[in-house]
């Protein structure tokens, strides 16, 4: 059992975490492009491919969550995994899809190999980074820039702040898609008749 010190430890970094990811979020504004991120929104929301999303680790995570939600508002996505995309799996590029590499340091050497194949297949790259000058930023047609700051782990390596910070911005990404598209109710009704959402709308 843990005596009053150690409970008193621990719930001190629990806060630093709460307010290091809140911080990170709430400072997205004073960070995030105006005119890239509003750039994003329009070529998603028009765009007649899918979306395309590849990360490692952490971010991985993140990615796939944005999956979910691309697809929840009408926008058709999947995750590649990087591991896998050299062996064959990078045929799921086509042309007029929109491939979106995640990292936040850019130093995720394994995204780098799907740069030359999306540009090939004639997709559109989309880099989302803290690092504008990596290779995964020099190689996309368009970089949208974070800046999350410290991680709350001491030690800097869990994806913390910086995993916040990227799911609240695809979060604002769609649903600004879903306002810019005309995404109502309706649509939800048809494609989300489960669980909670299912039930709330059913009785609205």
């Amino acid at each position: 059992m843990m005596d009053k010190q150690e409970a008193e430890r621990l719930y001190e970094s629990a806060l630093h975490t709460f307010s290091c990811e809140a911080r990170a979020v709430a400072e997205l504004g004073e960070h995030v492009d105006r005119d890239v991120f509003l750039r994003v929104v329009e070529l998603i929301s028009e765009t007649e491919g899918r979306i395309i999303l590849s990360a490692c680790g952490g971010t991985a995570a993140c990615a796939r969550r944005a999956v979910q939600g691309f697809n929840n508002v009408d926008r058709a996505a999947q995750f590649i995994s990087p591991a896998d995309a050299p062996h064959g799996d990078l045929g799921m590029i086509r042309r007029g899809d929109i491939v979106i590499l995640l990292s936040k340091s850019g130093k995720t050497r394994e995204l780098e190999p799907l740069l030359p194949a999306a540009r090939q297949r004639g997709a559109f790259i989309l880099t989302v980074t803290e690092a504008p000058d990596s290779a995964i930023a020099r190689g996309a047609d368009l970089v949208l820039t974070l800046n999350s700051g410290l991680e709350a782990c001491p030690y800097q390596c869990l994806s913390t702040s910086s995993a916040a910070a990227m799911m609240a911005l695809f979060d604002a990404i769609q649903i600004c898609v879903m306002l810019r598209n005309g995404i109502g109710l309706d649509y939800f009704r048809t494609v989300h008749p489960g669980g909670g959402v299912g039930a709330m709308l059913r009785e609205g």
